[in-house]
C-alpha cells in the first residue's frame, strides 16, 4: 500500500523501518511491510531498506481473573522469537478512552518517567462486561530475546478503571507460549502515577495479547529491483518508488508493499540587499531554498554586516533532513572617493568666500552653501561637504571658516593747522596702515591745502578697515595800507595785531591796534595773529619818511599813474603778468577786484569821493601795495 510522507530524522547508512499500522480494530496478520512512512534522504546518501513479513495472528491470554482494578497497568513482554505485537483486548469497567505506550526494556523503575515512553495511540473503548478490543494498532516488533514494556491505561483521571489481579512478585512469569512471555507488573493512577509516585505491585493485567511472528520462516521476498533478500541497499539520485512482494506460509495470497524514497536536493540560493555597494555600506545576505545557512568570511545569515572590499561569499544551506546545497555570491565593493573640503582658513567680516570640494564628481554642502559659488559667511562655522563619485559612492570632509572681525581703525581726530605747519597722521587699531595723498603713517608732512585724508588699516588676520581725518589749513595774510605816516592793518576779525620795527623785527610797545601812526622815519611791518587757531603772518615792511616822500612804490618794475587822479588810474608791470589787483580803502576794505592776467589794468575812481586808496597787486608770489590819491 502507498503511504503519505511524514518528515522523520534519517540516519545515513542503515535505516530501520517500523511496521505498517492496520486499518481495522485488529491489525491484519499476513503482511509485508517496508515502512510506515515514505523516506527522505539527501542526494548522494544511501539507506538500507528492510522488508518485514508477518505471519498469521496468534493470541496469548494474560489474565481474566479480575479481583482488583485501577486506571492502568505496566507490564513486560519477553520475545522468544521475533514477534510483532498487533493489538490488545482490555477489561474496562465502563466506557472509556484507552491509551497505549511502549518502551524498549523493562517498565520497572520508569513508572514516574513519562519521557521514557512512546505513545502508540489512543482510541475509545465500549464496555462489554468482559474483554473489549482496544482499537489501537500497536504494531511493535520485538526482536528475539528482547524485553519490551507496555503501558495500557484508561485516560480519564479518577474515572473508569481497568480490571487487574493481585500478583505474586513483579517480574514473575504469569503466562507464556512458544513465542512470548507475559510478566507480572504494577498498577497506578493516570497518567504515570499522576505525580504521586504510587505504584501498586505486583499486579497482573487482565487482557488478551494479539501478535504475529515477524519474519515468518519460509517466507519468499521479491523486490521490484530483483533482489530476494530481507534487506537491500538503496542510493537513488532522484525520488524512486521501491516495491516488495511476499509469499508467507499459511497466508492465502501474495502480499505487496511500496515505499517512496524521496531524494532531497535543496536548491540553495542567495539573496542580497545589493550586489554592488560602496565601502562601509551595511549589507544583508540571506540564503534561500533551505532552513539553516552557514556562511564563510565570518558573516551570519540575515544579519547585516559592513562591506569594505570585494569578496566572493559562499553559503551552505541545510534543509530539514540535513541535506545541503551550496551557492556563491560576489559582492562588489567600490571604494569611497578621497574627498577634501580644503584647509581651514580665515575670512574677514563682510567679505565673500568660495568653498569647493575636491576628489569626487559632485558635492553637496551644509549651511546652504553651493559648491564653487561665492557666499558671505556671517559667523565662524564648520562646513561639511559630501562628495559623490561616478559610482555613487560618497565621503565627507569638513573645513572650518573663521570669520574675523574687522579692525576698528582710527585716523585720529580732525585737525586745524596753520599754513606751512608740519602735521603727522598716525592710524590706530590695526597692524599696518596705508594713507592716500602720499602720506606715510607716522611721518610728518606739510599739508598744502585743506583735505580729507583716508587711512586703510590691516590687522594680523589680513582684515582691513578705513577711517578718515580732515586737515583744515588756516591762512592769515597780513598787509599794510599806508597814508603818509599812518599805517593800517585793515579790518581784523578774531585777530590781533602787533606792529614791529623792521630794523630788528622788535615789537613796538603798545602798538596792537589795526592803525599805527609812525612817529619817526623808519621801516615798519605788522604781525597779525588768528585768535582762534593761533596762526600768524607778517606783512611786508613799509618805509615811512618824514622828508616829503609820499610814494609807497618800492618796485621799479611796477608803476601806477596818474597820481593823483580824478577818474581812472592805470597799474602797469614792465615784467611779470598782473594776475589780480584789489582796490582797498584806508580801513583795508576791498572795494573792487580785477584779474587782468596782463601787463596792465585800470580802475575807474570817478564814483568815489576824494580820498586816499591803495591797490594791492599780485604777480605770482610777489604782492605789492601802492597808494592812489583821488582828488
Amino acid at each position: 500500500m502507498k503511504r503519505k510522507i511524514t518528515q522523520l530524522p534519517i540516519t545515513l547508512g542503515l535505516l530501520l523501518f517500523t511496521l505498517l499500522i492496520g486499518t481495522k480494530a485488529y491489525a491484519q496478520p499476513c503482511s509485508v511491510v517496508l515502512s510506515s512512512t515514505d523516506s527522505l534522504i539527501c542526494a548522494g546518501d544511501s539507506i538500507t531498506l528492510n522488508a518485514l513479513a508477518n505471519g498469521e495472528e496468534i493470541q496469548l491470554m494474560a489474565s481474566n481473573t479480575a479481583g482488583n482494578n485501577h486506571r492502568g497497568n505496566m507490564f513486560d513482554i519477553v520475545a522468544t522469537n521475533a514477534v510483532t505485537i498487533l493489538s490488545f483486548d482490555a477489561s474496562p469497567m465502563g466506557n472509556t478512552t484507552m491509551e497505549i505506550y511502549y518502551k524498549v526494556g523493562t517498565w520497572n523503575g520508569f513508572a514516574n518517567t513519562p519521557s521514557a515512553w512512546t505513545l502508540v495511540g489512543s482510541a475509545p473503548v465500549a464496555y462489554t462486561g468482559g474483554f473489549s478490543p482496544v482499537a489501537v494498532d500497536v504494531n511493535i516488533t520485538i526482536p528475539a530475546g528482547e524485553t519490551y514494556a507496555f503501558y495500557v491505561t484508561s485516560s480519564v483521571q479518577g474515572g473508569v478503571a481497568l480490571n487487574y489481579s493481585n500478583g505474586t512478585n513483579v517480574g514473575n512469569v504469569y503466562s507464556s507460549d512458544a513465542n512470548i512471555t507475559f510478566l507480572e507488573g504494577g498498577g497506578m493512577e493516570y497518567p504515570f502515577t499522576a505525580g504521586t509516585g504510587a505504584v501498586y505491585q505486583p499486579r497482573v493485567w487482565n487482557g488478551m495479547i494479539h501478535y504475529t511472528l515477524a519474519d515468518q520462516p519460509g517466507t519468499v521476498l521479491t523486490w521490484g529491483t530483483g533482489e530476494a533478500t530481507v534487506s537491500i541497499p538503496a542510493a537513488p539520485t532522484t525520488t524512486t518508488q521501491y516495491t516488495v512482494s511476499a509469499s508467507i506460509p499459511g497466508c492465502a495470497t501474495t502480499l505487496h508493499d511500496t515505499l517512496d524514497v524521496i531524494v532531497s536536493v535543496p536548491v540553495v540560493g542567495i539573496t542580497s540587499t545589493a550586489s554592488t555597494v560602496c565601502a562601509g555600506t551595511e549589507v544583508l545576505l540571506y540564503g534561500t531554498g533551505a532552513e539553516n545557512y552557514a556562511w564563510d568570511n565570518g558573516i551570519t545569515d540575515s544579519v547585516a554586516f559592513q562591506a569594505d572590499t570585494t569578496v566572493i561569499y559562499t553559503v551552505i544551506g541545510t534543509d530539514s533532513i540535513g541535506c545541503t546545497g551550496t551557492d556563491l555570491f560576489t559582492l562588489t565593493v567600490n571604494q569611497n572617493p578621497n574627498v577634501s573640503a580644503g584647509p581651514d582658513y580665515n575670512v574677514c567680516e563682510g567679505n565673500s568666500t568660495t568653498l569647493a570640494g575636491q576628489g569626487a564628481t559632485s558635492y553637496v554642502w551644509n549651511n546652504n552653501v553651493t559648491d564653487n559659488v561665492p557666499f558671505e559667511p556671517t559667523n565662524s562655522a564648520t562646513y561639511i561637504v559630501i562628495g559623490t563619485d561616478d559610482n555613487g559612492c560618497s565621503k565627507e570632509d569638513t573645513v572650518t571658516v573663521t570669520v574675523s572681525a574687522l579692525p576698528i581703525v582710527s585716523a585720529g581726530p580732525d585737525v586745524d593747522i596753520c599754513k606751512g605747519e608740519e602735521h603727522t597722521l598716525s592710524g590706530t587699531g590695526a597692524a599696518t596702515y596705508v594713507w592716500n595723498n602720499g602720506v606715510t603713517n607716522g611721518v610728518p608732512f606739510t599739508p598744502q591745502a585743506t583735505g580729507i585724508y583716508t587711512v586703510t588699516g590691516t590687522d594680523t588676520n589680513g582684515c582691513t578697515a578705513t577711517d578718515e581725518a580732515k586737515v583744515t589749513i588756516h591762512t592769515v595774510m597780513a598787509s599794510i595800507f599806508s597814508s603818509g605816516p599812518v599805517l593800517s592793518a585793515g579790518t581784523l576779525v578774531d585777530m590781533t595785531a602787533q606792529w614791529v620795527n623792521c630794523l630788528d623785527m622788535s615789537p613796538i610797545a603798545g602798538e596792537t591796534d589795526v592803525i599805527f601812526e609812525a612817529q619817526q622815519s623808519g621801516s615798519y611791518a605788522v604781525i597779525v595773529q588768528d585768535n582762534v587757531y593761533g596762526c600768524s603772518d607778517t606783512s611786508n615792511c613799509i618805509q615811512v619818511s618824514f622828508v616829503g616822500i609820499d610814494e609807497l612804490q618800492q618796485d621799479a618794475t611796477l608803476s601806477v599813474y596818474p597820481v593823483p587822479t580824478n577818474s581812472t588810474v592805470t597799474i602797469a608791470s614792465s615784467e611779470a603778468t598782473i594776475e589780480r589787483v584789489e582796490l582797498i580803502d584806508l580801513l583795508g576794505k576791498v572795494l573792487e577786484t580785477t584779474q587782468p592776467h596782463a601787463l596792465q589794468t585800470t580802475f575807474d575812481l570817478s564814483a568815489y569821493t576824494a580820498n586816499t586808496f591803495f591797490v594791492r597787486v599780485y604777480r605770482g608770489d610777489n604782492v605789492t601795495l601802492l597808494r592812489v590819491v583821488k582828488d
